[in-house]
């Protein structure tokens, strides 16, 4: 269990990887925590995801000097019509320098789903996992930039990576070939416990330094300028004394030139009116509460909450709880009462991030039994998420 983004960059200062992200350039960490990342994803757990339908479905892909394998080079239809995987086929392409890609690993891996959440607390940002598997020195994947932030924690074996600055230096529209994309800017090896940062647009590519290698990509989802003009069209209408018809009648093309032209002039005017009264504090406290999380059921360990059991609180990190007594809190989009047992525990989980239930009484101000009980109630609400210590 990684608790906080102090523990995961450790020795390192997270405002290191703040000011990275401020700055739009990469960052590299070599924390030492190699033991640590490794437990998130353990190759026979890969293997057991491999073993599983996932393989098949359109969560995985299979690339292979740059172009998509079909499945049809690695499985064949049964008699029953259901695809089968012919694990031979896969060694071998494995062996030519095949990658492997299990998009939206959080939902299958309970640790990784623990670090994912943790990481939308303390950046915050929405996020998505990947893991990538590597075998061959030959890269599966050829330059490229991402529609996103990055953060790579590199899990096993060792990998080198290369980057060619931003992707605005390079002529739009013109394919990412080796002979076009210049220089090299930096070029870092990746072993276990490493974390690689890359903003939006940094052009960069990889190989493995071996046999085989495995790491985890987040992709961190800022709000963007479209999100702000969704939110302007709803809440920032009713903020500024408009109503919601101010947008949404109909655009008279069924009328004459002089209804087009004041029906602009109308449009105009209202949308000077917004865009005057952007408030993007608002708009990110708006935005970071509507986030949807995918509620757990923490089923077992609700029913047992032993000492060593990590509690990961999932409403939004700058959640303003009141000193004492009940509460009512936005949580996926609903309005959530907490009693005060509830609101103590919440409230120390928010101000210092996960933590093993035996280190709760204290910060919560509550003994160890209500505190055991007071978790189990949050849990089965799916408020906060339950990880085995």
């Amino acid at each position: 269990m990684i608790p906080s983004l102090d523990a995961l960059l450790a020795p390192h200062d997270p405002a290191l990887l703040h000011a990275a992200i401020r700055e739009r350039r990469m960052a590299w960490f070599r924390t030492g925590h190699d033991d640590l990342f490794r437990a998130l994803l353990p190759w026979s757990t890969f293997n057991s995801l491999l073993g599983s339908e996932r393989l098949l479905d359109d969560r995985t892909r299979m690339v292979r000097r740059g172009r998509d394998l079909p499945r049809e080079m690695w499985s064949y239809l049964g008699p029953d019509m259901k695809r089968v995987v012919v694990p031979e086929l896969l060694q071998r392409f494995c062996h030519e320098g095949l990658s492997i890609a299990l998009n939206q690993i959080q939902h299958a891996v309970p640790g990784i789903a623990a670090l994912v959440k943790m990481l939308e607390q303390a950046l915050p940002a929405r996020i998505g996992t990947n893991v990538y598997a590597s075998f061959g020195r030959e890269s599966a994947f050829r330059a490229h930039h991402d529609p996103h932030d990055v953060l790579v924690l590199h899990l096993h074996g060792r990998k080198r990576w290369f980057g060619f600055g931003h992707q605005s230096a390079h002529p739009p529209g013109m394919p990412l070939t080796n002979d076009r994309l210049g220089p090299v800017h930096w070029e870092q090896v990746l072993e276990p416990g490493d974390i690689l940062y890359l903003p939006r647009g940094e052009i960069h590519r990889a190989s493995v330094e071996g046999e085989a290698s495995l790491h985890l990509t987040n992709a961190l989802l800022w709000p963007r300028g479209s999100d702000l003009l969704h939110w302007l069209a709803g809440t920032g209408l009713a903020g500024n004394g408009l109503a919601a018809d101010d947008l949404d009648r109909d655009i008279p093309v069924y009328g004459t030139a002089t209804d087009l032209e004041r029906c602009a002039e109308e449009l105009r005017a209202t949308l000077h009116r917004l865009a005057d009264s952007i408030d993007l504090t608002a708009f990110l406290a708006a935005h970071i509460q509507k986030r949807q999380t995918r509620p757990p059921f923490n089923l077992g360990l609700s029913s047992d909450c032993a000492p060593t059991c990590w509690v990961q609180p999932l409403p939004a990190p700058d959640l303003r709880l009141p000193a004492e007594g009940g509460a009512t809190i936005p949580f996926n989009g609903e309005e959530v009462t907490l009693d005060p047992d509830e609101r103590a525990v919440l409230a120390a989980l928010l101000a210092g991030g996960a933590r093993q239930i035996a280190s709760l009484p204290g910060p919560a101000g509550l003994d160890m039994e209500t505190v055991r009980d007071t978790v189990a109630r949050l849990a089965r609400r799916s408020l906060v998420l339950l990880t085995e210590g």
